[in-house]
């Protein structure tokens, strides 16, 4: 009876022991829930990481908030300049109305809390600068990154024309940067001096002092960086910070070597690219620099407005499919970033789209040449800054080669005489039609093939001039016979003047960074005075 009784109580115990199934799947289950709670918390906070290691999102808020847009940059320290004086102004003696209302319910002086107020602000100044500086070396270490990719690929990208003056512009802002934040630093720390020797007190004041010299010395240094915006989270974003060292005289296919010449050194070796493959996949019977041409003019075209259904039209004229959707579909080159391409350099040689304008117009017209035999246009900036860009176009519709001399004369532009000799091979008088052609259309009789044509047949020009003096300035073209007869002439009148914001920074970077250095020493020597 006994044993009986220890083997139930020890049965009993078993039963009590085991764990039941439904409580162990729940464990199972809480351990999986806290697993994932941990896996999700983790791969939360690491995408919040790379969202700052993120160059794109990093430059959409450069551009929204910090450099462009509400330009913290330079509003936050404009607001800290005003407030430095009037701490200062106030430091021995605040408002009546801050003594009568305010001054007894917080207890301080009203420019402590200025100085306070200039505290915070420098602290968003900072954080600001470190976000700029930041996105510019995450554009540094891409730009970095895609030349060796180039250069693994064996593309020359460090031998092309404008490398090193590009290079040496973006190390030159990183370094200004550099300085900016470090003069920033140094002016916070100069403010938080003042808290141990308060406002009223000499040594309080040199503090002030030397902290507004050192926030007038970042601005100066920042505001010297503003001229050359380049970012690598676009595809075009180099575009801005480069320019172009050399150019040729005479544009044998002038669209493309339009674009080369305001191309960066990235963009141009993937365009060499770009254009080989194109090539290949041109139409029989279709000229290949034609097609290039042509190719050209409908995406400038585009940009003007031309629907895409005309577009895809023209481009299947002269590509093959595999060509068409090559066009539309690249990395690189996509539409968008063509319109892009074509509005720089619309900016930056305006003359040449508004010579070949004045050409589609006549087209369009059926209007004549004044001349039966050529074709001549020439044109330049009505508004000089830094350099002329004076574009010709000369066309030879008779069927014999024909000599002329291309004579440029201004006594307000270096060189001042330029004559040049060019043997026009003879063109076909009928690419000039004798009644008005639409913009486009099935064929080749439209003026997107015309105007194709004549740049690939005619012979374009491009010079540069270089201002001498402001004001008003005269340039005279003519285009003469071997023997010195005219045949076409025509004189223009431009204005030269400098780029009005380029002089307000550079005007403001010299006063600031003058002020800062002069304020720095001064205050750093009574500082030194008073301590020794």
């Amino acid at each position: 009876m006994v044993f009986d009784m220890a083997d139930k109580k020890t049965d009993d115990t078993e039963v009590s022991d085991e764990k039941h199934p439904e409580a162990e799947v729940d464990e199972a289950t809480e351990k999986i829930n806290l697993s994932e709670s941990v896996r999700n918390l983790s791969s939360k906070s690491l995408k919040q990481l790379s969202k700052w290691n993120n160059e794109s999102f990093l430059y959409a808020f450069d551009r929204q908030l910090i450099s462009f847009g509400i330009r913290l940059l330079l509003f936050l320290p404009g607001f800290a300049i005003l407030a430095y004086f009037g701490s200062w102004a106030y430091a021995n003696s605040s408002p009546d109305w801050w003594i009568d209302f305010i001054e007894p319910t917080i207890g301080q002086s009203f420019s402590t809390i200025l100085v306070a107020l200039v505290f915070v602000i420098l602290l968003g100044y900072i954080l600001a600068l470190a976000l700029h500086r930041h996105r510019v070396n995450l554009t540094i270490k891409t730009f970095e990154e895609q030349v060796k990719s180039a250069q693994s690929k064996h593309l020359s990208i460090k031998s092309l024309h404008g490398y090193e003056p590009l290079e040496d512009s973006i190390k030159r802002s990183v370094t200004k940067h550099f300085f900016s934040l470090v003069c920033a630093l140094l002016a916070i720390f100069s403010l938080s001096a003042i808290a141990f020797y308060g406002i009223q007190t000499d040594m309080g004041k040199y503090c002030l002092a030397l902290s507004f010299s050192l926030t007038l010395l970042s601005m100066g240094q920042h505001v010297s960086t503003r001229s050359s915006n380049f970012n690598m989270a676009e595809r075009t974003g180099l575009l801005k910070a480069y320019n172009s060292p050399i150019h040729p005289s005479t544009l044998e296919m002038v669209f493309s070597d339009l674009v080369k010449s305001q191309l960066d050194p990235l963009l141009k070796s993937e365009y060499e690219m770009f254009v080989s493959e194109l090539e290949s996949k041109v139409k029989r019977g279709v000229d290949p620099r034609f097609a290039r041409e042509k190719m050209m003019m409908t995406l400038y075209k585009h940009s003007k407005g031309l629907d895409l259904s005309s577009v895809e039209s023209e481009f299947s004229e002269i590509f093959t499919k595999a060509g068409v959707e090559y066009v539309k579909n690249h990395d690189v080159f996509t539409i968008e970033e063509w319109l892009l391409i074509l509005d720089h350099l619309e900016a930056k040689c305006p003359a040449f789209f508004r010579m070949i304008g004045r050409i589609e117009e006549d087209l369009a017209s059926g209007r004549k040449s004044i001349n039966d035999d050529i074709i001549f246009e020439v044109d330049m900036e009505n508004v000089v800054h830094g350099k002329a860009n004076l574009f010709t176009y000369m066309h030879n519709l008779s069927d014999q080669p024909k000599a002329v001399v291309l004579r440029v004369q201004s006594p307000d532009f270096r060189p001042h005489d330029i004559a040049m000799t060019y043997l026009l091979e003879p063109g076909e008088a009928k690419i000039w039609p004798d009644i008005g052609v639409p913009l486009a259309q099935s064929g080749n009789q439209d003026i997107l093939a015309i105007m194709s044509a004549l740049l690939r047949d005619g012979t374009v020009a491009w010079q540069t001039l270089l201002p001498e003096r402001f004001g008003e300035a005269t340039v005279s073209v003519r285009l003469e016979e071997v023997s010195g007869e005219l045949l076409v002439g025509s004189q223009m009148n431009v204005r030269i003047r400098s780029v009005f914001k380029e002089r307000i920074r550079a005007a403001s970077s010299i006063v600031f960074n003058m002020i800062g250095i002069i304020g720095t020493l001064i205050s750093a020597s009574l500082l030194t005075y008073i301590i020794v």
